[in-house]
């Protein structure tokens, strides 16, 4: 008799055990989406198709939440960016047109002194001189085209690729452009020069490519932007998900970020000794772009 007690209570603890695990695995669901969140990163969304509707509303709850969080961080990191390259620009046409332009008329200067001058070693001290304001002022246009390259707001994404890829980095580039025949949105051809800018950088500096091929098209309503080197590559499962204090990421964030905000998509292709292809597509929405 008592054996069959025993058997019966063990049946009914473990029923019970049963019915809870079931009752509650809507919210151990819950629980598990809100530990996932993560700044940075597309957030998970919970289902709604509940039975008990308190459920329903804690998740549709939960789900609204999400999305104002979503666009909050989204209208957010886009005026950081736009509010980044503002000053940016500001910077770039001060190095241009004030320091700039005092090296120049220092050379200028310095010309007219060496054509009044007649003793050797006086001279010899002002062409040296003159070659360091020389160098100077090849720095300061250098970094002014850096920072906002003014041909990319007087004549568009192509011209400015034209002339990232004619500057001298080490590697041999090589641009090809299909399908646009009139300028991109500015926040799209900005955001395509930073990602071409920074995958060049990477290809040059830590790559160390002897060839690089950017390919601009036009295709579907999108632009894809594709970027390929035959430098030493590297494992992209090597890159945690989320930017880490104190790590390198090769700047894979803030390409990734620029493409995400402007609805679009980044991809990272590359294999150690088998070179690197950076891939990002945005959408074109209602623009009249020449295909």
């Amino acid at each position: 008799m008592l054996g069959l007690l025993a058997i019966g209570l063990v049946a009914i603890l473990v029923a019970n055990f049963l019915i809870l695990r079931l009752a509650f695995k809507p919210m151990r669901e819950l629980e598990s989406t809100m530990s996932a969140v993560q700044p940075g990163l597309e957030e998970p969304r919970v289902h709604t198709n509940f039975s008990d509707p308190d459920l329903r509303r804690i998740a549709t709850v939960f789900n609204t939440m999400l999305d104002r969080l979503e666009h909050e961080r989204h209208v957010s990191a886009q005026r950081v960016l736009q509010a980044q390259e503002r000053e940016r620009q500001r910077v770039a046409r001060e190095l241009h047109d004030q320091t700039g332009q005092a090296l120049t008329h220092e050379i200028i200067s310095l010309d007219l002194l060496l054509e009044r001058t007649g003793d050797a070693k006086a001279r010899q001290q002002l062409e040296a001189v003159k070659r360091t304001l020389e160098e100077t002022l090849e720095e300061v246009h250098r970094m002014s085209q850096d920072l906002r390259p003014s041909v990319l707001d007087d004549l568009g994404l192509v011209p400015a690729l034209r002339t990232l890829a004619k500057q001298p980095s080490g590697a041999q580039v090589a641009l090809q452009v299909d399908g646009l025949r009139d300028r991109l949105p500015a926040p799209i051809e900005t955001a395509l020069y930073r990602i071409a800018q920074e995958a060049l950088t990477n290809a040059n500096k830590y790559a160390k490519a002897s060839r690089v091929n950017i390919d601009l098209r036009c295709l579907d309503g999108h632009v894809r932007l594709r970027v390929r080197d035959d430098g030493v590559g590297f494992d992209p499962g090597s890159i945690p998900e989320r930017e880490e204090p104190g790590r390198a990421g090769l700047g894979i964030f803030g390409m990734r970020e620029r493409a995400t905000l402007l609805r679009g998509t980044l991809e990272i292709r590359s294999a150690p000794l088998k070179g690197t292809e950076v891939v990002a597509q945005l959408p074109l929405e209602d623009n009249h772009v020449g295909g």
